[in-house]
């Protein structure tokens, strides 16, 4: 929802107005509706019809009070709303911890999504002294989904949603794990929080390749983190090999999407070469659109875990034969890694812009003047900010389209009210893999719904 019209008098309204006006903003901002559940999954998706269902007391209604006061402060620059969303924030941690310990007024739904939206809440509130706000939410919500009273039934037993250092649901004081109540919502059948349709293709689900990066990146990052201690050359080898294998499955899958998960090309950004540093949205070159936001997400999400796979060959490629990190390898490497960044580049005005053709237009304009680029809803920036900061820290991707990364980093910030994407524009000489790795399981659980 632009920011034009909100309330801009929010001190002459009553605490019910604000209120129903934040919420319908959340709902606005960040939720995405599927009308085709077999091609999109949307985000949020049903969150209104579960807040009714539950009630207006209900730990899932105040947690989306307590996020749509803040989205509502964020966006209308209300230091009043932050601080009452604060209050309430804090005010619900301890009902929502009494909540999912009594098995009569819970079920795992209900305590999973709250959980979702407490750690949105952080997310969108974050600063750079508060790195780990969100990090007890996201371990909560990967400790339900990957344990067998789950609400869903997921394909891997929902690996995709492991973190490393989990909690048990006995951390969550959820009580007697056998009499909790699940829910109606309950799968009856295993599905795929990425329901990509492959056509021709060895696997049902894009699950089983992402949890072969998932480990990869783990062995890499414990192989090739230390530098205090010697690796021996075959391990880098074995692991060179499991690398260039994985890239092979995932330049099988490309050719195997079908035709809804295909990108389209909706205009090209004219190039200007008296500009040394593009504006948010201005890369020259395509713009690429896709079926709606869920699917353009799983795809840049594809396209970063392929580029993560080339990093690591890379890596030890430099590692075993010691090369400095600025020399050439393997050409095709590195014009696949660039037109993998270049995909990604291609759809940022699809993520960002409230109308991607509109902006195509002025952009197009005669005066070739770079106007800036009107932000859409804040859903696109949540769901594009982390796959830009893990590119941006590749060895494979260049640098002049790192700094590109950073600055639509710090644009999502600025514009669409998200404090962590500022934070990870701002930190660019510490690691914070990890970090995100974390906040990435409370946005994708978002879409379970």
């Amino acid at each position: 929802m632009p920011k034009s019209i909100l309330p801009c008098e929010l001190g002459n309204l009553n605490w019910p107005e604000i209120e129903s006006s934040a919420f319908q903003t959340f709902i606005s901002d960040y939720c995405i509706s599927s009308s085709n559940r077999t091609v999109s999954r949307g985000y949020l998706n049903g969150l209104e019809t579960l807040i009714e269902k539950a009630g207006p007391w209900s730990s899932i209604a105040k947690s989306c009070k307590v996020i749509s006061l803040a989205n509502l402060g964020k966006k209308a620059a209300s230091p009043m709303l932050l601080q009452k969303a604060e209050t309430l924030y804090f005010d619900l941690l301890p009902s929502f911890r009494w909540t999912i310990s009594n098995e009569d007024k819970s079920t795992t739904i209900h305590s999973l999504i709250t959980a979702v939206l407490l750690g949105l809440y952080e997310i969108i509130t974050s600063t750079s002294t508060e790195l780990g706000s969100h990090v007890a939410h996201a371990r909560g919500v990967s400790a339900i989904l990957t344990n067998k009273y789950s609400p869903f039934d997921l394909v891997c037993g929902g690996q995709l949603f492991q973190l490393p250092n989990p909690l048990s649901l006995k951390d969550l004081d959820i009580g007697h794990l056998e009499n909790i109540s699940t829910p109606t919502l309950k799968a009856s059948e295993k599905f795929s929080i990425v329901c990509m349709p492959l056509v021709n293709s060895p696997w049902a689900t894009l699950d089983p390749i992402f949890l072969k990066t998932i480990s990869l990146i783990r062995k890499a990052e414990k192989l090739l983190g230390d530098e205090t201690e010697a690796t021996s050359i075959d391990d880098l080898q074995l692991l060179k090999q499991e690398a260039e294998l994985l890239r092979t499955d995932y330049q099988k899958c490309v050719i195997n999407l079908s035709k809804e998960w295909r990108s389209s090309l909706i205009g090209i950004i004219p190039s200007n070469s008296d500009s040394t540093r593009h504006e948010v949205g201005y890369w020259p070159g395509p713009v690429l659109g896709y079926y709606d936001l869920y699917v353009a997400c799983v795809i840049n999400s594809y396209h970063k875990s392929q580029l993560r796979v080339l990093n690591v060959i890379v890596r030890c490629h430099w590692a075993i034969i010691h090369l400095p990190q600025d020399a050439e390898i393997d050409p095709f490497i590195w014009e696949e890694a660039r037109n993998l960044t270049l995909d990604i580049v291609a759809s940022i005005p699809y993520y960002l812009a409230e109308n991607v053709q509109v902006f195509l237009d002025q952009a197009l304009a005669s005066d070739m003047t770079s106007k800036a680029m009107v932000p859409g809803p804040s859903v696109g920036g949540l769901l594009l900010m982390h796959t830009l900061y893990m590119v941006s820290k590749l060895s494979v991707v260049d640098p002049v389209l790192k700094v590109y990364l950073k600055d639509c980093l710090a644009w999502i910030g600025r514009n669409m009210g998200i404090g962590q994407a500022t934070m990870l524009s701002e930190h660019s000489s510490i690691n914070l893999s990890d970090y995100v790795t974390q906040a990435h399981v409370l946005i994708w659980a978002g879409m379970l719904l």
